[in-house]
């Protein structure tokens, strides 16, 4: 989740870079490559893709900071370079459902879901756990791409509806719809494993 003091220094970045400093876009990549790795991911489900997909993106974005004039944050403006990508990945290879696996317990230095050993493991509880991410992916794989987007944006990079919908490029109330059938749908799905969580 990016905070309004991330916000900030990413756009501090952008100011040097602008003004010469080369140096500064390291800086945001350092800043923001993990977080994007996941959001892609969370979105093609294969892990050589997203990392394409992310290099291009920071490609593009090198490009084209020149012309970033600010009317909204860089994450938000760099998110909506990802997602053009991966739609353009998505319609080239003709997939339109992807496996969806990303933790927000731990990930792996880019930003992927990793599993960490447990001392507390149990069988019992793994299986159960792994059955509850089988249907979660279920779930959001049988969401239509733009929900899909919304829900991964909105609720595992924790952004505002608002800067949901610039990413989207769609309206305020477009984007809360696909937030919501995106909830309702999930929550449908997951609410008996839910229900029997100790």
């Amino acid at each position: 989740m990016t905070t309004s003091a991330d916000a900030q220094r990413s756009l501090e970045c952008v100011r040097r870079f602008q003004e010469g400093e080369k140096a500064a876009f390291d800086e945001l990549v350092r800043m923001h490559q993990r977080q994007a790795y996941g959001f892609v991911y969370s979105l093609i489900g294969n892990v050589e893709d997203a990392a394409d997909i992310l290099q291009e993106g920071f490609l593009r974005a090198y490009e084209g900071l020149g012309r970033f004039r600010g009317e909204s944050g860089f994450k938000t403006w760099f998110y909506r370079i990802l997602i053009n990508l991966t739609r353009d990945m998505l319609r080239r290879r003709g997939r339109s459902r992807k496996l969806f696996s990303y933790s927000l317990d731990e990930e792996d230095e880019n930003g992927a879901a990793k599993s960490v050993p447990d001392a507390t493991w149990r069988p019992d509880k793994a299986a159960q756990e792994h059955e509850c991410e089988s249907v979660l992916n279920g779930a959001l794989c049988e969401l239509s791409d733009r929900q899909r987007e919304a829900f991964s944006l909105r609720y595992f990079q924790g952004l505002k509806t608002e800067e949901v919908a610039h990413i989207l490029g769609c309206g305020v109330p477009t984007a809360k719809v696909h937030i919501f059938r995106a909830v309702r749908h999930i929550g449908r799905i997951m609410g008996p494993y839910m229900d029997g969580r100790s």
